[in-house]
């Protein structure tokens, strides 16, 4: 209790809220997902993963800003309107070829195509962590996600004209939903979301979490293999494991492979390192990359712990 007390006023969290708008935004209004790692969708998942909540009164400002973002059917869009005008205005002096239709009409439908299941997955994290579990707003985002999965049991952009014809599901669209239903207690899910939770998870053990299943077991990323914090948007084998043994996946021989790379990496003090952060990109460093990481350690920790008591 104590040390959730001085979260508010630690020198992380101190220096991101120093740079918050007074209406509760970061950077520009009317772009909250650029700048990368410093505007405003990027604060909330990472005030949420350091453990404020809402009960703060500039935490509550910035979570009411972003809703806006949010649109009709429960995903939360990269771009705004306005920013996407102002793109449209931009090629047009920039004597570039014009998108058709209208400018208007653009931009409504590159809004539109722009909610993803990565960016709505980190920010359902995000709220649920802060205190927004009951919020009407956060509930249709969940709902969104269970509506779009595909059939493979991962997620994909679902309205994005680039993937409109995938069939494979993409690891960083998919970890992102799974981790916010990993947020919602067993209790609380609806059919619906019991099953999607059961497809997401099949698909990423079929996938030993981190290679290809049509082509011999070969890595797919080697960077999947560093340990990286915060991870918003990325896929790391950590976070796989993190998240399939929070759902409730913890005796499962298709894990083995993932586990055997986080224990190759412990280090003999028995800390894990931090092998991949954005350091010098967000208002404030977290930890130094190359050394010892508490949060690394932590996740490391509690993954295994799950693991060895079930």
């Amino acid at each position: 209790m104590a040390a959730k007390k001085a979260i508010p006023n630690s020198p992380t969290v101190t220096k991101i809220l120093n740079k918050q708008n007074a209406d509760g935004y970061w950077q520009d209004p009317t772009s909250p997902y650029i700048p990368k790692y410093k505007s405003s969708y990027w604060q909330i998942m990472i005030l949420g993963h350091l453990g404020m909540d809402k009960t703060d009164e500039q935490v509550r400002k910035a979570c009411d800003w972003i809703f806006r973002f949010q649109q009709d059917k429960g995903g939360f869009s990269c771009y705004s309107r306005e920013q996407l005008l102002r793109e449209y205005d931009r090629r047009r002096k920039a004597g570039r070829k014009l998108p058709s239709p209208s400018p208007d009409e653009w931009a409504s439908e590159t809004y539109y195509q722009q909610q993803i299941s990565c960016l709505t997955g980190n920010m359902s994290s995000a709220l649920v962590r802060i205190g927004y579990k009951d919020d009407p707003r956060v509930k249709k985002a969940l709902n969104w996600l269970v509506k779009i999965q595909m059939k493979d049991g991962g997620w994909q952009c679902p309205y994005w004209p680039a993937h409109a014809k995938d069939t494979h599901s993409c690891f960083m669209g998919t970890i992102c939903p799974m981790e916010a239903f990993s947020e919602i207690p067993k209790r609380e899910w609806t059919r619906e979301m019991k099953s999607s939770v059961e497809k997401s998870a099949e698909f990423l053990l079929m996938h030993r979490l981190f290679k290809a299943d049509h082509h011999d077991f070969k890595v797919i990323k080697q960077a999947w293999l560093t340990l990286a914090f915060p991870w918003f948007w990325g896929y790391n084998v950590l976070r796989g494991l993190d998240v399939l043994t929070k759902l409730g996946y913890t005796k499962n021989d298709r894990l083995t492979d993932a586990v055997d790379v986080l224990m190759r990496k412990q280090q003999k003090d028995h800390t894990w390192i931090l092998e991949n952060t954005p350091n010098g990109r967000m208002h404030t460093n977290i930890e130094q990359r190359g050394k010892p990481s508490k949060w690394i350690t932590l996740i490391a920790l509690r993954t295994i712990k799950r693991i060895s008591e079930n």
